[in-house]
């Protein structure tokens, strides 16, 4: 069973996660990873589609996020937060 609260994308060998109730619109992902972050209708974060920025970027976006609302996972282990 998945959480709707949280949204999930795999590409490669690349994980993130979204932890959609704990994203306050800040947006700060959108300006540090344009290609792999947007945000929605409701101003909540979310993993686009496509090609995504690289690895460095979407870790600096995460950790650019006040609420630490999005992980990070590389082959299965969690790389920010550690």
């Amino acid at each position: 069973m998945t959480d709707p609260n949280i949204q999930t994308v795999k590409k490669d060998d690349i994980e993130i996660k979204i932890i959609r109730d704990k994203c306050i619109s800040a947006a700060t992902c959108v300006v540090y990873a344009p290609s792999t972050f947007d945000l929605d209708k409701e101003n909540i974060a979310i993993i686009k589609g496509g090609n995504w920025d690289r690895l460095e970027k979407i870790i600096a976006a995460a950790q650019s996020c006040p609420t630490i609302a999005i992980e990070v996972y590389q082959k299965g282990k969690r790389i920010y937060p550690k």
